[in-house]
């Protein structure tokens, strides 16, 4: 069994998994993978010099079946004379009012009471028992579902810098040998065997059918996985370099792609930039599948402005003049009216804007009173008519651009600055009761300037943020 405390102490190292006077929360079920890895990290602690720690959740599915887990483990903790926490959580009952499937809505909140625990006792790490066996179910499940590279590369050793997995080099029938040298009990999850769910069918039908095939399926998934690894690693480097250029316009909820910028790259890398944008926009949904993404390429190709599919959880993307719009599915964040405030301040937080003004003396600006920085306007507030107001562009809309004669209309200024159609009803636009005096960000009018004679001065600023709060 040396070769087994070996593997788990050299894939510690390779990974960088624990760092001296590391806490580990070794999260156990009381499985014969959660103990195997418990009773090794245990033996570890004073050469790699970490604290150990047990934690388990008992998710109230099986009743005095689930309770004796609990208890078996805070035994096995004492017997390893390591600290043990465990609770409770009715995962049943969380049911009846979240529409998840048993298996989602158990994970979900095993992490969560293992992530508070972590914080609670200063952890650093959490440590799972998944093995060699268990990586190769999960890329042969994310193949049979048409997972890309992102997919296939498997369950990672080590994720979010505090998630580890020290047994995923070991397999099952090592830890089960493991187990009986050392004469360590366990307890036995009947559901494992329950093939109502997928991963059991994978386990106890699937591989075995495969086996006939290929004797050596497991090793070749896995093998698969580790491949599958450095490919989806080389991508998401190049997916990096690329974004800043692709990328020409970020707002909450919506992204613009460069259209011309992203068809110019080769379909690899167009998939995986696709894919990280979207799964930026919604995390939630998780990777896309691959008849999402050639829809996509779809209509990257087809360059018919207006044109737009569907995505899932009511994503969409759309094709604008020289850009790819996605937005996250309620829309993108628009505009409403409301007056500003003379000194004051009106936040627009879905749009991530907030619109601040203040009266200044033209004694107290320094250089020409009209040469602003960006994202501020000046204004002879006397030559006002209030009440000011912020609101969307209207048909029709026509103002005079300050420093050129004539009237301009807001369409032919969004087309001039090349403000894509999916982004104009985000454009703000500053009134007063007659005219437009700015269009935030973009132009300002020629209406109050700011002249030799003037004696106070209105001072606007525009400024994005990312406070979800309530207007105000």
């Amino acid at each position: 069994m040396a070769d087994v405390v070996q593997r788990v102490r050299d894939t510690i190292k390779r990974y960088g998994m624990i760092s001296v006077r590391d806490g580990v929360l070794a999260a156990v079920s009381g499985g014969a993978d959660s103990v195997c890895m418990a009773h090794i990290l245990a033996g570890l602690q004073d050469e790699l010099e970490f604290e150990l720690r047990i934690a388990h959740l008992d998710h109230c599915f099986r009743g005095e079946a689930s309770r004796r887990d609990a208890e078996f483990v805070e035994s096995f903790a004492s017997q390893l004379g390591v600290p043990c926490f465990c609770d409770a959580e009715d995962v049943p009952r969380y049911l009846l009012s979240h529409r998840m499937s048993k298996q989602d809505a158990a994970r979900m909140l095993r992490y969560r009471y293992l992530y508070k625990t972590m914080k609670l006792e200063y952890c650093q790490k959490i440590a799972f028992g998944h093995n060699a066996d268990d990586q190769a179910e999960t890329v042969l499940m994310r193949f049979i579902r048409g997972a890309g590279p992102d997919g296939l590369n498997g369950i990672p050793p080590k994720r979010d810098g505090f998630i580890i997995r020290p047994l995923l080099g070991v397999w099952r029938e090592e830890i089960e040998d493991y187990i009986d040298a050392h004469q360590l009990e366990f307890r036995t999850d009947e559901s494992n065997q329950e093939t109502e769910y997928t991963r059991n069918r994978v386990r106890h039908e699937l591989i075995p059918s495969l086996e006939s095939y290929n004797p050596g399926i497991t090793r070749t998934l896995v093998n698969l996985g580790s491949i599958m690894t450095g490919v989806s690693g080389h991508l998401d480097r190049l997916v990096d370099e690329a974004l800043p250029a692709v990328v020409t316009r970020m707002n909450i909820g919506q992204m613009a792609l460069d259209s011309g910028i992203l068809r110019g790259y080769d379909e690899a890398l167009r998939r995986s930039i696709l894919r990280r944008v979207v799964g930026d926009l919604r995390p939630d949904l998780g990777p896309l599948a691959f008849q999402h993404v050639e829809s996509l390429l779809g209509l990257l190709d087809r360059d018919e402005v207006g044109s737009a599919v569907d995505l899932p959880g009511g994503a969409q993307a759309r094709l604008d003049h020289g850009c790819l719009v996605i937005t996250q599915g309620d829309g993108p964040p628009v505009i409403t009216r409301r007056e500003l405030p003379v000194p004051g301040s009106i936040r627009f937080s879905a749009a991530g804007l907030t619109l601040s003004c203040e009266v200044a003396s033209a004694d107290e600006l320094r250089g020409s009173p009209d040469a602003a920085p960006p994202g501020v306007a000046y204004f002879d507030l006397d030559a006002l008519h209030p009440p000011l107001a912020v609101r969307p562009r209207r048909q029709g809309d026509r103002f005079s651009p300050f420093g050129m004669e004539g009237t301009k209309t807001l369409k032919e200024l969004f087309i001039d600055e090349k403000i894509s159609y999916s982004f104009r009803d985000e454009v703000p636009v500053l009134c007063d009761a007659e005219e437009i005096l700015w269009v935030v960000g973009l132009r300002r009018a020629a209406a109050a300037p700011v002249t030799p004679e003037t004696r106070r001065v209105l001072i606007v600023r525009a400024q994005t943020t990312e406070d979800d709060s309530a207007d105000r």
